[in-house]
């Protein structure tokens, strides 16, 4: 596994668990749609983020 795959699977991991752990306790309940947003909004901000690092430094 390269090292920006791990990133990303670490990224998300820790996120992810922030965000369960998070809504948890605030809320008692757990919805999987909203996760499965906020998965997505994550990841799409992880990678854009990451193309314009690439961006500037390229």
């Amino acid at each position: 596994m390269d090292s920006r795959r791990t990133l990303y699977v670490a990224a998300f991991v820790g996120a992810s668990l922030s965000y369960i752990f998070n809504v948890l306790a605030f809320t008692g309940t757990f919805d999987g749609i909203r996760w499965l947003v906020f998965v997505v909004v994550f990841l799409g901000f992880t990678y854009g983020f990451e193309k314009f690092i690439e961006w500037q430094t390229g």
